[in-house]
């Protein structure tokens, strides 16, 4: 497939990576954290809204916009995301790597992040009550991580494309809430329960899960069994 070339205040940027190269570097190096971007950096905030105004959603997320802030991701701590600020105190996320891409998160991955979350009860559980917490692979006792095992035919993905199809009589969802824990993640509709009571049964029971840390979680080989949407 052919490179698409971005671009951008009148520059243009040969493939959408190198445009996201230039991104990341305004919001890592030439900003960084910051809690009023807009009186802090205002030539940056600048370019940043027009960073921002590629993404699909960004005429709806920045009504009553005042100002945007860059703070730590909660679900990724050397991560850093962008917060709309509204005239009345309000707070929204906004992806600044949809806008770099111009697109919204594919259905799949709202899915499959619904699904992540309906589950992180039981994750959690886990993660408190073993007894060996050290990373099974290498023994390491830093960045831990709850890994679903595929040793085990126990893949996530894996794990959601047997429901998926053992379950094919259960409408799968196709709108999806936002989690009010700070980590702006989607979640199941109460108009769902069906399909996540059902998938949460089915992961309590099938979910051979184990402990690794962080590298060894990111570096191990991903399972070919996924769902197709």
């Amino acid at each position: 497939m052919t490179p698409k070339p971005v671009v951008f205040l009148d520059k243009k940027y040969k493939t959408q990576a190198l445009f996201g190269e230039y991104v990341k570097n305004i919001i890592y190096k030439e900003i960084g954290i910051c809690y009023d971007v807009k009186n802090t950096y205002p030539d940056k905030y600048n370019i940043l809204i027009k960073i921002l105004e590629r993404h699909p959603n960004f005429n709806s997320k920045s009504e009553n916009m005042c100002n945007v802030k860059i703070m730590n991701d909660t679900l990724n701590p050397q991560g850093y995301k962008i917060m709309i600020i509204k005239k009345d105190g309000d707070e929204i996320d906004i992806s600044w790597r949809c806008a770099i891409t111009g697109k919204p998160k594919p259905f799949k991955n709202k899915l499959m992040t619904a699904m992540r979350v309906s589950i992180k009860e039981q994750t959690d559980n886990f993660k408190t009550n073993c007894n060996n917490y050290y990373c099974e692979l290498c023994d390491s006792v830093n960045e831990l991580q709850v890994d679903h095992n595929d040793t085990e035919k126990s893949a996530f993905d894996e794990l959601a494309y047997n429901f998926v199809k053992e379950n094919h009589d259960i409408q799968i969802p196709s709108n999806f809430g936002d989690t009010n824990d700070n980590t702006h993640r989607t979640c199941f509709l109460e108009k769902d329960k069906i399909f996540k009571d059902k998938w949460t049964e089915y992961h309590s029971q099938y979910a051979k899960l184990r402990i690794l840390c962080r590298k060894c979680n990111t570096s191990r080989p991903k399972t070919k069994t996924k769902l197709l949407l």
